[in-house]
C-alpha cells in the first residue's frame, strides 16, 4: 500500500512539474498567511441553535456555546478552577481538570505586566480625564433577540449599545476612552483581518488597553447572573493560544479577573482559552469580552459591563477617592504657589514704586531710617 502511494506521488510530480518550474512554495505559502488571518484557517462557530458543551470529569457543565471547542483548548471557571479539553465527541468536549489557580499568587499588577513589556507605567494624571481606554467591536453585526428582535443586524447591531453602554460607564468615572464603531461585516471568518486595522488605529493612540466587545451565542441561562438586586449578564474573557504574547496575556486576564472576583463576585463568568489569535498578537493588553449572549437582554448585558467598567478603572488607575485626594492636593498646591507668586508679585511692585518714588535706593534708605 505504502509504495503504490510513493509511486502515485511521484507520478504526479513527473507530470505537474513543467506546470511547477518557477513557482516559489516559500512566498506562497507567506503570501498565503499574510492574507488569511489565524481565525480563517478553521471554523469558528457552530450552525444556529447548536453549541458545544465543555463538561468536567464529574459529568457537570462547564460551559456552553456556539463558539468551536477544539482540543488543548482550556477554561478557567468563574471559581478559578482550570480544565483542558482532552477529548471531543460531536459537540461534547471532554475535560481534565488541571488545577485549581490561586488568583491572589497568580496576580500580576498593571506596572509589572507593562514593565515585562518594556513599556512606561500608567500615570493617573490630575486631570479632568484619566489614562486611555480603547473599544471596539470585530463583529458588529452582533445582536440580542429579546431586546433587538434578532440576533444579527446587518450594520451596527445591538452589540454597538452594548459598547457605547461600557464607554459611558468608563468616561463617568473619569477615564478617557477611544471608542471605534468602524464596521468590519460581514460576520464571518474574515472578520478579524479586517479589524487589524482598527486595533492598530487605536494602538497609534497609545491606549492603556483594548477591548473588543462581543456576545457570544448560548443558551439564555448561560450568562444570566444576578449581582445584588439586578439581573445582570456576566463578562467572559477570551484568550488567543495562537498568539505570542498568549504568558502576558494570561496573567493579564487572570489579574483583571482577581479584581473583579474581589469587587464583583460572579461578575466574570470565566476564561476561555480558545482556539485562535483574536488580534492580541499586536498587543498583550487586547481582550475579547463576551458580554452575555444572544439569548439575554441587551440592557442585562449593559449593565453587567458597566458594573466591569468600575472593575477596569480599579485596575488599571486605582481608588477613586485616592485619584481625587491626589487632584485635590495637586490643585491645592497649585493654588498655593499661584497665591505665592501673586504675593511677591505685589511686593515687588510695591518695593519698586517706593524706590523710584524716593528718587533712588539710597534715598529710600535714608527715608526708612528717618521713619
Amino acid at each position: 500500500m505504502n509504495r503504490t502511494v510513493i509511486l502515485s506521488a511521484l507520478l504526479i510530480l513527473i507530470i505537474f512539474s513543467p506546470v511547477c518550474q518557477g513557482f516559489n512554495l516559500e512566498e506562497f505559502s507567506y503570501e498565503f498567511s499574510q492574507k488569511l488571518d489565524v481565525e480563517e484557517l478553521w471554523e469558528e462557530w457552530l450552525e444556529p441553535d447548536q453549541y458545544m458543551t465543555m463538561i468536567c470529569p464529574e459529568g457537570n457543565i462547564i460551559m456552553q456555546t456556539a463558539r468551536r471547542i477544539y482540543e488543548d483548548d482550556e477554561y478557567l471557571t468563574s471559581d478559578n478552577k482550570l480544565y483542558r479539553v482532552v477529548k471531543i465527541e460531536g459537540n461534547l468536549a471532554y475535560t481534565e481538570l488541571v488545577e485549581e489557580v490561586d488568583l491572589t499568587a497568580e496576580f500580576f499588577s498593571l506596572r509589572q505586566i507593562r514593565e515585562a513589556l518594556g513599556l512606561s507605567p500608567v500615570q493617573a494624571q490630575g486631570k479632568d480625564k484619566t489614562g486611555l481606554i480603547g473599544i471596539y467591536h470585530t463583529h458588529n453585526a452582533e445582536s440580542y433577540i429579546p431586546t433587538d428582535g434578532t440576533d444579527s443586524i446587518d450594520g451596527k447591531g445591538g452589540i454597538h449599545a452594548v459598547g457605547d453602554g461600557f464607554a459611558s460607564a468608563l468616561e463617568n468615572l473619569g477615564v478617557e476612552v477611544e471608542y471605534s464603531e468602524t464596521l468590519h461585516l460581514p460576520h464571518d471568518r474574515g472578520a478579524y483581518r479586517r479589524s487589524r486595522n482598527t486595533v492598530l488605529e487605536i494602538l497609534a493612540k497609545n491606549p492603556d488597553a483594548i477591548f473588543d466587545v462581543h456576545r457570544d451565542a448560548a443558551p439564555q441561562n448561560a450568562y444570566a447572573a444576578q449581582i445584588g438586586d439586578d439581573w445582570i449578564t456576566q463578562i467572559q474573557f477570551v484568550v488567543g493560544r495562537q498568539n505570542q504574547n498568549l504568558g502576558v496575556n494570561r496573567q493579564y486576564a487572570q489579574s483583571l479577573k482577581a479584581v473583579a472576583d474581589d469587587m464583583y463576585p460572579g461578575l466574570v463568568k470565566g476564561i476561555f482559552y480558545a482556539r485562535g489569535n483574536y488580534n492580541q498578537d499586536l498587543s498583550p493588553l487586547n481582550l475579547l469580552l463576551e458580554a452575555g449572549a444572544h439569548t439575554n437582554s441587551r440592557d442585562a448585558a449593559i449593565r453587567g459591563i458597566s458594573l466591569f467598567a468600575e472593575v477596569v478603572d480599579f485596575y488599571f488607575y486605582g481608588p477613586r477617592d485616592q485619584r481625587q485626594e491626589e487632584f485635590h492636593a495637586q490643585g491645592s498646591a497649585s493654588a498655593i504657589k499661584t497665591m505665592l507668586w501673586v504675593l511677591l508679585f505685589i511686593t515687588a511692585t510695591g518695593v519698586i514704586f517706593y524706590v523710584v518714588n524716593a528718587g533712588g535706593w539710597r534715598e529710600a534708605l535714608a527715608r526708612l531710617r528717618r521713619r
